[in-house]
């Protein structure tokens, strides 16, 4: 379990303990904050029959042995049900069959139990539906909402959920609890109090970083000739939205000496200078719609849109090279 977990584990198992486990609960972090192990460790509590208290903090946590926890471990326990669809929406037949499902009685424990992930993915239809089963909960029924993106649910479904908000440490904290020790460079070290949980595949993977330090020169080679050869691998990086971004915080906080950002080529270093704040905020709000778009909508072609971001970001920066 991580290490910032404690404090909602805490406070789940003395609402467990006392009776007031909220019927809906709703789980928002960003992605890797830890939102399913903390969702898979409430729901193994709900379903196990021997549930252990931890005597320093009176964590609960299921025993493990119990017929219940070895079906659960097996995925074939009867009371629980998981809606995580494979396609880009979750449709209001997920949501119907869930309900369904929650006005059955219990087999064999008390609790019937249902997670949700990736709660933002359901549509219009299948959120209106699922608030109509979370305004008339049946007895017993524990519904767990995971998201990355809180703000893309229905207002109404979060306010008849009780939000618990995961929010991981940063910087050093982070990596100390983590205990990684990684591949740091020189420039990672400068920057570490700004590391954050989507940093972490390039500080524990030597070629994952190898492969960002390469489409970092990629793109700035791209910003400089403006030549679309360029283009095509930058698009094509499964990895480009989220490293684009690093790049272009990183960028702006060395325009406000926040943090230093070494460039190794002459040439580069002058388009860090050209580079104005406020262009760099525009290519970044580009950069977080395009994501979006990318996520959300199931019938949107990302190669032709990921190619299109990078044309608008090449005309942002035209003016700005000489």
């Amino acid at each position: 379990m991580k290490p910032w977990l404690i404090e909602q584990q805490i406070l789940l198992s003395n609402q467990i303990i006392d009776n007031r486990l909220p019927h809906a609960i709703l789980m928002s972090g960003v992605e890797g904050a830890g939102k399913q192990e903390l969702a898979q460790w409430l729901i193994k509590i709900l379903l196990c029959q021997q549930t252990i208290k931890h005597h320093d903090n009176h964590v609960l946590n299921a025993c493990g042995q119990c017929k219940t926890c070895q079906l659960y471990q097996s995925q074939t326990y009867p009371d629980h049900v998981m809606v995580d669809s494979q396609t880009k929406t979750i449709g209001i037949d997920d949501i119907r069959f869930a309900s369904r499902f929650l006005e059955k009685t219990a087999h064999m424990g008390i609790h019937k139990t249902v997670l949700i992930s990736m709660a933002e993915k359901m549509t219009i239809a299948a959120a209106n539906a699922l608030l109509k089963t979370l305004e008339e909960p049946t007895d017993n029924s524990v519904i767990v909402l995971l998201t990355c993106d809180v703000d893309n649910l229905l207002p109404t479904i979060i306010s008849r959920s009780r939000l618990y908000t995961i929010r991981p440490p940063v910087g050093k904290n982070l990596l100390d609890g983590l205990a990684i020790v990684g591949h740091k460079n020189d420039q990672q070290k400068k920057t570490e109090q700004f590391i954050n949980l989507t940093h972490l595949p390039e500080m524990s993977d030597k070629s994952k970083q190898q492969e960002f330090i390469e489409f970092q020169y990629g793109f700035f080679t791209y910003l400089v000739t403006h030549q679309t050869k360029h283009l095509k691998p930058l698009a094509e990086q499964t990895e480009a939205l989220r490293w684009l971004e690093k790049i272009l915080v990183n960028l702006m906080r060395s325009q406000y000496n926040w943090a230093e950002y070494d460039l190794d080529d002459n040439f580069l270093q002058t388009l860090e200078q050209k580079l104005r704040p406020d262009i760099i905020w525009q290519i970044y709000q580009e950069t977080v719609q395009t994501h979006k778009q990318i996520k959300f909508y199931s019938q949107i072609n990302s190669a032709f849109t990921m190619e299109k971001l990078f044309v608008d970001i090449g005309e942002l920066t035209t003016s700005l090279i000489d």
